[in-house]
Order: C-alpha cells, then structure tokens, then sequence
C-alpha cells in the first residue's frame, strides 16, 4: 500500500511539473546563474571599451590652437621657397653679380654662364625638396605623430642654418632669408613650447 501511494505521488509531481516554455532556461543551481551574469557583464565591459577604442581611433582629437598655427607658418615658408628661385631667373644680372662677389671675380668668362644655370637649377630642385618635406611632414605633425614633430624640427634647423648661409652670398637674397628665418624659429616654438602642443603629443 505504501509503495502504491509512493508511486502515484511521484506520478502527480510529474504530471504537475509545468513544461519550459520556448527558449526559457531554469538553472536549478543559483551559482550557475550567478556565473552566467558575470560573463554576461564582462563581455559587456570587452565589447564597450573596444568599441570606444576604435571610435578614438577613428576621430583622433583636433589638434590644438597653437599648433595650427604651423599652417600660416607652412604657408608663408613655401611662398618664400617659390619666388627665391624665381628672383634669381628674372634677375639674372644680380645672380651674376652675387656669383662673382662670391668667387672673388677669377671666374673665368666661359664658366660664369654654366655657375648661373647651376646655380639656378640647384635652387629650383633644393626648394622643390623643401615644399615636398613640408606637405609631408606637417599633416602628420596635426595628426600627432611625435616622431614628424622631431622631423619637422631637425628639418627647421638645418634649413635656418643653410638659409644664413645664403644671406653670406649677397644681399639679394636678404628679402628672404630674413622672414624665412623668422618663420623657422616661430614654427620650432609652436612645435614644442605650448603646453597645449606637449599635452596633444603625450611624455
């Protein structure tokens, strides 16, 4: 009679029991469903911040105020490396001029037409390499690459120093030399002395 008893008692529990519905998940175990909840919440923390990395990697931040102006700077130095070689072509008598003072007048006549187009040329060409590594190499400055700041930077010095160099060969080329290298030493200060242009580089 017991057994009887025990039988139709676990029959009717069994009857009794509701069936799942659709895709619901019991975990009679509240541990598992504790577990589940923290990778749920991990993959969310993983997914968020991945997500907010490739959105800042995407749209780096703007660069500072200080640091735009290099463009004015940018500018006004490529205007100047263009008309320098035009000068000399329009005023080929003072290049000449400049060329004889350098070699103290013991040029012979045959060779002083060829040391004037050199000389021409050599302008043209080494100017040219200039507004190239100044498209270059300023963009990527905005952007903030460090290692175009330091470029850019190495770039100024040496260009001032071969600029002073120029304005030893004669006062034709003073017009622009001066504002050149003006530029250069603003350009060199916007680079490095804000504290709006360290911060935007990083230590």
């Amino acid at each position: 009679m017991s057994c009887r008893l025990q039988f139709k008692n676990c029959h009717a529990e069994t009857l009794n029991d509701e069936p799942l519905a659709g895709n619901e998940l019991r975990f009679a175990d509240p541990l598992s469903t504790a577990r589940l909840a923290t990778t749920v919440s991990i993959m969310e923390s993983q997914s968020y911040y991945q997500n907010k990395h490739n959105t800042q990697a995407q749209h780096p931040p703007p660069a500072p105020l200080a640091l735009r102006w290099l463009v004015v700077g940018v500018v006004a130095s490529i205007i100047l490396l263009i008309a320098l070689p035009i000068v000399m072509m329009i005023d080929q008598a003072g290049l000449r001029a400049a060329i004889e003072e350098d070699t103290g007048g013991s040029l012979d006549p045959e060779w002083k037409d060829w040391v004037l187009v050199a000389t021409i040329v050599y302008a043209v060409v080494l100017h040219l390499v200039d507004v190239a590594l100044l498209l270059w190499l300023v963009p990527k400055v905005l952007r903030g690459r460090n290692w175009a700041r330091i470029t850019l930077t190495v770039y100024l010095i040496v260009a001032t120093y071969f600029s002073l160099y120029s304005a030893t060969q004669g006062a034709m080329f003073l017009w622009a030399v001066i504002p050149t290298d003006i530029l250069h030493v603003l350009m060199i200060g916007l680079l490095w002395i804000p504290s709006s242009v360290r911060r935007y580089f990083g230590p």
